[in-house]
């Protein structure tokens, strides 16, 4: 899940080798809830409210990470 730009304008960066990436990817204006991600391996990408949100929401059902550049 990136969480990028603002829910009005979200920003989808164009990632090297995403068309052959098999899983999932999807902006954080886009998540409805944790529970369509139950069970799943997720990567929260983004040190901002939306992303450290999502992460805590998305830690009681799904294998998380949260990746940034740096500290939270």
């Amino acid at each position: 899940m990136a969480a990028s730009g603002t829910f009005g304008h979200p920003h989808r960066p164009a990632l090297p080798g995403l068309e052959e990436f098999a899983g999932q990817v999807l902006h954080a204006a886009d998540r409805r809830g944790p529970a369509p991600f139950s069970g799943r391996r997720m990567v929260v990408v983004g040190a901002g409210n939306s992303a450290v949100q999502a992460a805590a929401e998305l830690a009681e059902t799904v294998r998380g990470t949260l990746a940034t550049r740096g500290p939270v």
